[in-house]
């Protein structure tokens, strides 16, 4: 299983960055997890969006969703090959909020299906198992597991709460939330020192640090808080095997 990260900002990118979207790959199945603000120009460099078997939102907040709306006029115009139809792409989102769900699967160009905490879903090679995360709107965390075992849990965006490493444990590499640097800043999201310390009480074998903060330059303040092993900052268009 491969992750390939398309964006790593919230709740809006740097210059030349993207917001959160990651491809997912095992064998032959293709997988996008959340399409953000500048995801779906970096995924045109690997792929088409037609060539997509699904497409997972952790949660309907502007950075983690928005370039599904453009996306739509690719899809309108491409096809399978000549003379097929357009496709439409299955695509996972919470429930909530509905406008916003209604807003992004206007036109019939994805196959829009809900999912909660305590669903499990397979497409292609690939597992994915749904777990409620502490947000302001509904958000699933998930545990991916490929075809040869291995897993790779995303957090989505969350605060700490109680159960959280539960959910985690045991992961080969997790794919943190880590918008906030410094260790007294708390909210609707981790901390660097809050996802090292999910990852050790959940025996991860990896700490991938995600969802940076666009509004300025964070990265080498977060590298100094890193206090877990096996821990980087992710990078965009960075290609990692779980």
């Amino acid at each position: 299983m491969y992750l390939t990260v398309l964006g790593r900002y919230g709740p809006y990118p740097r210059a030349n960055g993207a917001c959160s979207g990651y491809l997912v790959e095992d064998g032959d199945t293709r997988v996008l997890v959340d399409c953000g603000a500048g995801v779906f120009a970096r995924l045109c460099e690997y792929m088409r969006a037609d060539e997509l078997d699904a497409i997972i939102l952790s949660h309907m907040h502007f950075d983690h969703c928005s370039d599904l709306l453009v996306m739509r006029y690719a899809l309108d115009q491409q096809t399978a090959g000549p003379g097929a139809a357009r496709k439409c792409i299955p695509l996972y989102t919470p429930s909530e909020p509905r406008e916003i769900a209604e807003m992004l699967t206007n036109g019939s160009l994805f196959d829009h299906r809900t999912v909660r905490g305590g669903d499990t879903i397979t497409i292609g090679s690939l597992t994915f198992a749904f777990f409620p995360m502490a947000h302001p709107v509904p958000t699933n965390g998930m545990r991916i597991a490929g075809k040869d075992g291995r897993t790779l849990f995303f957090t989505g965006d969350t605060k700490e709460f109680p159960g959280l490493a539960e959910r985690v444990k045991g992961a080969n590499a997790l794919l943190a939330d880590t918008c906030f640097v410094n260790a007294s800043q708390t909210g609707p999201h981790l901390n660097v020192k809050q996802a090292c310390a999910l990852a050790r009480k959940a025996a991860v074998g990896a700490l991938y640090c995600t969802h940076l903060w666009g509004k300025e330059d964070t990265e080498d303040a977060m590298k100094k808080e890193i206090d877990f092993p096996h821990a980087f900052v992710v990078q965009e268009r960075g290609r990692y095997r779980v």
